[in-house]
């Protein structure tokens, strides 16, 4: 009976050391090559690349306007009755004024034309922004405050805003009215900027030109 008792205890022993071993095992692998666990981004985290992106469009800008005869002044840093601008880019040609907002954002990014604010999410980490196309149309307001002070009326004026990130996906109404790189390119190539409106390019570009 005492012979059975030892061999169990040995047994016992023997699976206890093996266990003891394994664990010790894996702690020594994690030390050596295991990486350390990565923390979580927190909200707000996120780069502000708003502008990135923009020097891209500003080129399309001038090579159109270089075959139509019409001036780009970018950036623009205007103020008036309604704030500052806040574009990258103005066009001005005999249709009017065209301002560009550009916004270099990754990831995905939601909202919608009566929202405060939109949510950018890049790999967990989320963000909130302030509404592009409102401050689009406060932009658009600035520039008519310019053209006013300069005395210059029933200019047409018209914003946008445009996502440059190559790798923004935009979960965002059609009602919206924004645009990637590549359809706005293509809204360039519509007629309405062709259109002989009588503006006089050279006044008009000269207004959004201040300091």
């Amino acid at each position: 009976m005492n012979d059975i008792v030892f061999i169990i205890l040995l047994v016992l022993a023997g699976v206890l050391a093996f266990a003891l071993t394994i664990y010790v095992i894996n702690l020594v692998r994690k030390g050596r090559g295991g990486s350390a666990p990565q923390k979580e981004k927190k909200p707000g985290n996120l780069p502000d690349d708003e502008h990135k992106g923009a020097e891209a469009v500003v080129r399309q800008l001038r090579r159109y306007a270089a075959l139509h005869e019409y001036k780009v002044v970018a950036p623009v840093a205007v103020t008036g009755v309604h704030g500052t601008t806040d574009l990258d880019a103005v066009l001005v040609g005999w249709f009017g004024v065209l301002g560009v907002k550009c916004l270099g954002y990754g990831g995905e990014v939601y909202g919608s034309p009566d929202e405060a604010e939109w949510v950018q999410t890049v790999n967990g980490a989320r963000r909130k922004f302030k509404n592009p196309i409102a401050r689009s149309k406060q932009s658009g307001l600035v520039l008519r405050d310019a053209l006013f002070a300069a005395g210059l009326k029933s200019v047409p004026v018209e914003t946008v805003v445009v996502f440059t990130g190559k790798r923004v996906q935009l979960a965002l109404p059609r009602s919206t009215g924004h645009y990637t790189e590549k359809s706005f390119s293509a809204y360039l190539k519509s007629s309405r900027f062709e259109e002989d409106k009588k503006i006089q390019v050279e006044p008009v570009a000269a207004a959004f030109v201040q300091g």
